[in-house]
């Protein structure tokens, strides 16, 4: 096997691997201290940051690079004298169909899109990679191989079409990525500490998120859904959007989102009915045009 690329994800896959028993035969990255370091992690003989210093024995490719260098990566590699035909390629976007690798298809390698569900950093244990689901997308031959590769690092492969993969994708960055920017506007929402080794606000929810969160994992977004909006609580709703309006009206339009989904989720558990769901629906539509209309939507992110 080689890892192309030894950033997180190259680090995580590479340490994964080698700690299920198997051998990685080169390293190539951008410079070569980075090729070299991560090749001494994994005592990976081969470190380069050219890609002609692909080993020919090598037939297991993981390119772990940045979205918008794959197509990059594998026309240079395309151009190495390899045993292509009997070769494994495989990238990790989570968005990018295994198309981006069309010049080693056309040199008889099986593609592959290859994406680990999980967040990464250097320091990610093996263990990371435990009951995740894998994503994988591309030719029969190869998703077979992913298959096989998923299951030796302990995750739960799941086959994708190429349509699928940028919907699939932007779920995940909301379940993550969209999770961070959320608890980032509650921090924004309350009280900032008075002392200076107060812990911050922020603390005060990480009890409500990881009860919510045990919820969710034993129900469903329906059975989880607590709050005035599943109650039908118009009241508390307005006394919310007012506090926004006021004092952080960029937040109103989020809130109005995200409430309208919650109504969404209310209806389909039966907790609210088709009129207490437009009651509400109209309330938000309001107050969200209203600020847009008076220019706040457009507010200095910044702040």
């Amino acid at each position: 096997m080689a890892i192309v690329g030894a950033g997180a994800m190259g680090t995580a896959l590479a340490r994964g691997v080698v700690a299920n028993g198997h051998r990685v035969e080169a390293v190539l990255s951008r410079t070569p201290a980075s090729a070299q370091a991560l090749a001494k992690r994994v005592d990976a003989p081969v470190a380069s940051a050219e890609k002609r210093a692909l080993p020919n024995s090598v037939r297991r490719v993981l390119i772990c690079v940045p979205d918008d260098a794959i197509v990059g990566v594998a026309e240079a590699l395309a151009k190495v004298d390899h045993s292509w035909p009997d070769t494994f390629v495989a990238h990790t976007s989570g968005e990018k169909s295994a198309a981006a690798l069309a010049p080693l298809r056309e040199q008889g390698a099986a593609t592959l899109s290859f994406h680990p569900l999980q967040t990464f950093t250097a320091e990610t244990p093996p263990a990371a990679f435990e009951d995740i689901i894998v994503g994988l997308q591309g030719d029969d031959l190869a998703v077979e191989a992913g298959e096989a590769l998923a299951r030796l690092l302990g995750g739960r492969p799941v086959r994708l079409t190429a349509e699928q993969k940028a919907r699939y994708h932007a779920a995940a960055a909301l379940a993550s990525n969209g999770l961070v920017a959320l608890l980032a506007v509650v921090e924004e929402l309350l009280p900032e500490a008075k002392e200076e080794d107060d812990p911050p606000a922020i603390n005060w929810v990480a009890p409500l998120v990881e009860r919510t969160w045990t919820h969710l994992k034993r129900s469903s977004p329906e059975g989880a859904l607590t709050g005035p909006v599943a109650r039908g609580d118009q009241g508390t709703v307005e006394g919310h959007l007012d506090a926004l309006a006021d004092e952080t009206p960029h937040l109103v339009p989020l809130y109005a989102a995200l409430s309208t989904e919650m109504v969404r989720v209310a209806v389909r558990s039966g907790r609210l009915s088709g009129n207490q769901a437009e009651t509400l629906l109209d309330l938000l539509r309001a107050s969200a045009d209203a600020t847009t209309d008076e220019g706040h939507g457009a507010s200095d992110p910044s702040h």
